[in-house]
């Protein structure tokens, strides 16, 4: 019986030995391993997600922008939302609208042919027949950026230029308020923009302004008049003239029957580039380089602000298209 009392309390020592004997050195590392690896996969599963759930959302955004453009118009009686960005700045006259260029913030440069820009987007002008088109239906005045205008109340950074020293450097820095997406908006409120009357005058000066140089296919899954792989201004090929859709515009002015009350932001952009969305009209047909105004001005459809389309960015939702 004391042989038998002996033998136990030695296997309960032992085993108490073994309770406190803890994880070696050895395992610890290859747990820490295991959770290490299986963090990273986690993390990388997120980001895509959390990257494919924005695509989801910009394309929602589109449909609710064209859904919320057409209710505007009809609601206003067929007037089109005004003060639209033009994608461009001036030197805040007038005649510096015409010959303004395209915004660096946008991440292209208007001096680059189609090719070069990833056949997106192309300078042409706003030529007095389109101008009295547009006031016909709605749309009365464009809003540029202001190349010479400066903060009010800022030291430092605070210059309107167009450059990588000038619009960059002061959306970039933390001395103002100044945000990419509100860059059209006046000085007061912390932007650059002024507004452009069109139609203007007896003889309204031709606008710069930046044309859909992608082709119809791109944006409605239809052939380009002039056939396939034609040239964006090939004779018979439609025009269609781009324009931001930013807080400036009456689209977002909920005093009026139709206004919509939140001004969606494009997020697959850098900090410092335009995060709008970007509304596409066709304004007429291209005739000898020409432009032949059609009847009234219709919206196409809505890209976004990396000029991609709604099945573009459809494919970045189900990850078949790069979100970067």
């Amino acid at each position: 019986m004391n042989r038998m009392k002996k033998r136990i309390a030695g296997m309960l020592q032992t085993r108490k030995k073994l309770d406190q004997r803890g994880f070696t050195l050895l395992e610890l590392l290859v747990v820490v391993a295991i959770l290490a690896a299986v963090a990273g996969t986690a993390a990388i599963a997120l980001k895509d997600t959390d990257a494919r759930a924005s695509a989801a959302a910009h394309v929602a955004m589109m449909d609710e922008l064209n859904k919320g453009i057409q209710t505007y118009r009809v609601l206003q009686r067929n007037e089109l939302p005004d003060r639209l960005d033009s994608l461009m700045a001036a030197d805040g006259t007038l005649g510096g609208a015409a010959t303004a260029t395209s915004l660096e913030i946008l991440g292209f440069d208007v001096g680059e042919d189609a090719a070069d820009i990833g056949d997106g987007a192309v300078p042409g002008v706003l030529t007095p027949e389109i101008q009295e088109q547009l006031v016909a239906g709605g749309i009365t005045t464009l809003r540029y950026v202001n190349t010479g205008a400066t903060l009010p109340g800022y030291t430092g950074v605070g210059s309107c230029a167009n450059t990588s020293t000038g619009l960059r450097a002061l959306v970039n820095s933390r001395t103002n308020d100044v945000v990419a997406g509100n860059v059209f908006l006046s000085p007061a409120a912390n932007g650059c923009g002024y507004d452009v009357p069109l139609n203007s005058g007896d003889t309204p000066p031709d606008l710069a302004v930046l044309f859909w140089a992608g082709g119809t296919e791109r944006l409605t899954g239809q052939i380009d008049p002039a056939g396939a792989g034609s040239d964006y201004n090939a004779d018979t090929n439609f025009a269609y003239l781009l324009t931001g859709i930013g807080p400036a515009s009456t689209l977002f002015d909920t005093n009026r029957i139709g206004g919509m009350t939140t001004v969606p932001v494009y997020r697959h952009v850098k900090p410092d580039e335009y995060n709008r969305f970007i509304a596409v009209w066709n304004v007429g047909t291209y005739d000898s380089g020409a432009i032949v105004v059609r009847d009234q001005v219709e919206l196409v459809t809505i890209i976004d602000g990396a000029l991609d389309t709604k099945e573009e960015e459809l494919g970045e939702w189900d990850g078949t298209r790069s979100t970067i």
